[in-house]
């Protein structure tokens, strides 16, 4: 089996240690004025006023940056005018523009904005079982808030300025300001660890080259399993996305429609909210549809649905088989016997699904959320 390559992460130049040198440099020129000033001034004090070295330094400290005790010796009128001169270059040139450098760093938030990209670069590499999404907007905000409510991470990534005003108002944890079809960007939104990828930019071209950039990373570096899906704006647009990788591609309109040809055809006549809706879309629904694969030395091998009673057990329904020749038995008899690496499809609550696989199955079938946590762990370690 081959290695994969080892990811290398660069942190792009506008937030590197060199950004940060760049704009320490800044204090360069008032810090070598400042030198100069202290230098010449405690000179100028040792020449005119004949005081030793130590009083001449103390006094140009003192007058340069504003203390000012008073006169540390009797002044003479000469004395006094070099002194001015003194105040007058000290406050203007030295504190004066040492000031406005330091206000112009700090107003300008430079230093805040690359301290705080290093802190969500180094936040997201420890993530793992999360979703790149690439784009914002109104479905994107939808998604994030479904995806956050099965706490499955995501990180938000967008070349445009107005991302992180965007995933501060919906309380978006992890975002990128950064151009969603440069590799690294993919590199520091750490792919390696992600599930997959969402392109879900308004722009179907946009959506096509970071498809293709996803898609470019993921063979390279061999990360198995990964899911690329895309949302477009234009139906034919769907072919190409494929073309160039994407597993699953869907119009936008698409998704909408399906939704409400459902809920036109079967509308909510006996209530406010159809129930069937409320179990498919439901936000907060404890019932759960699973697809399982019995495993060769599963107990359930060569039982019947009847056998195995899971209605009446777990509370559980099985609503189709698929056999290993393909064939699919939509809602089986009890006669139906079980067989080595048939897909159950399974309808119940949640937790009476996880209880099933344990009592029953005895660990010897395979969850699709299962298969995906080992493929996941396989690729981790």
């Amino acid at each position: 089996m081959s290695r994969r390559r080892k990811i290398e992460k660069v942190i792009p130049r506008q937030y590197s240690q060199e950004k940060v040198l760049e704009i320490v440099m800044k204090f360069r020129a008032p810090l070598i004025i400042a030198l100069i000033t202290i230098m010449v001034s405690t000179i100028g004090y040792m020449v005119i006023s004949k005081v030793n070295l130590l009083k001449a330094f103390y006094m140009t400290i003192l007058t340069v940056t504003t203390i000012g005790y008073g006169e540390m010796w009797n002044m003479t009128p000469k004395d006094r005018l070099f002194n001015l001169l003194v105040m007058t270059v000290g406050v203007g040139a030295v504190m004066g523009y040492s000031l406005a450098v330091l206000i112009n760093i700090v107003t300008s938030g430079e230093v805040k904005k690359i301290l705080r990209f290093r802190k969500m670069v180094s936040d997201i590499s420890t993530l793992k079982g999360h979703y790149i999404i690439f784009g914002f907007n109104d479905y994107v905000v939808h998604l994030v808030k479904e995806l956050r409510y099965h706490k499955i991470p995501v990180v938000l990534v967008s070349p445009s300025q107005g991302l992180e005003e965007f995933a501060k108002e919906h309380e978006i944890k992890y975002y990128l300001t950064l151009n969603p079809t440069d590799e690294n960007t993919l590199s520091l939104a750490n792919i390696e660890s992600a599930v997959g990828a969402v392109v879900a930019t308004e722009d179907d071209y946009k959506n096509l080259a970071i498809t293709l950039t996803v898609k470019n990373a993921v063979s390279k570096y061999k990360i198995y399993p990964f899911f690329i899906i895309a949302l477009v704006n234009k139906e034919e647009f769907k072919e190409k996305l494929r073309l160039v990788g994407a597993d699953y591609v869907e119009t936008i309109p698409s998704i909408i429609s399906k939704r409400v040809a459902v809920i036109a055809k079967k509308p909510p006549i006996f209530g406010e909210k159809s129930l069937l809706e409320e179990i498919l879309f439901g936000e907060h629904t404890f019932i759960d549809i699973e697809e399982l694969v019995v495993q060769p030395d599963s107990p359930v091998v060569g039982k019947t649905l009847k056998d195995l009673d899971l209605r009446r057990k777990f509370g559980i329904t099985v609503i189709a088989v698929k056999k290993r020749n393909g064939e699919v038995v939509y809602t089986p008899g009890g006669d139906l016997i079980i067989d080595s690496l048939d897909l159950l499809v399974i309808v119940g609550p949640k937790k009476k699904l996880e209880e099933a696989v344990r009592a029953l199955f005895k660990g010897k079938i395979v969850s699709r959320s299962a298969m995906l946590k080992r493929k996941l762990k396989e690729r981790l370690t």
